[in-house]
């Protein structure tokens, strides 16, 4: 059953170090896209983790949350490309990358693990992501978003692709 997150209001403006208890949380220079969404989301998968980022943070009884976009996407059981998106769907996943960091397998969409690729969460129109050049939460119109990272990630001879996933 999908989780469908009704607190995001909580975390706009804030930092990930105000949301995540952990010694990642501290480290602004990392990317905390997936680490925000996890967290406002409950995942929490084998693999990297926030709290599995040092010893001290594995004796924590905190409940920790997955760090990498990729991993997320994997563990999607539908996925598509935004355009494709019912507009029944009005609350999902929304991913961002290049297109040669996508392969279809099959019927499946597989992420790579190329730098540029962004995740957030659709909720009533707004996409809430995590802003890693102002630390802190945000939440674009989805018309925005498409814009800010189009604008973001695209280079000569590149395509940025946006993908619908959804809730784990």
């Amino acid at each position: 059953m999908s989780k469908i997150p009704t607190d995001l209001g909580r975390s706009l403006g804030k930092g990930i170090g105000q949301l995540c208890p952990f010694s990642l949380g501290k480290n602004n220079n990392q990317n905390h896209c997936a680490h925000y969404v996890s967290h406002m989301m409950g995942y929490e998968f084998s693999g990297p983790t926030c709290k599995n980022y040092t010893w001290a943070d594995k004796q924590s009884p905190a409940k920790g949350a997955a760090i990498r976009v990729d991993d997320i996407f994997r563990k999607c059981t539908k996925i598509d490309l935004l355009s494709s998106k019912p507009t029944a769907i009005a609350e999902c996943l929304i991913f961002v990358t290049l297109a040669t960091n996508i392969k279809k397998v099959g019927n499946n969409y597989v992420m790579g693990n190329h730098p540029k690729k962004h995740i957030g969460i659709l909720r009533q129109g707004k996409v809430w992501n995590y802003s890693n050049t102002h630390n802190k939460v945000v939440a674009d119109s989805q018309a925005n978003f498409v814009a800010k990272f189009t604008n973001a990630y695209k280079t000569t001879g590149t395509t940025v692709e946006f993908y619908y996933g959804a809730f784990i």
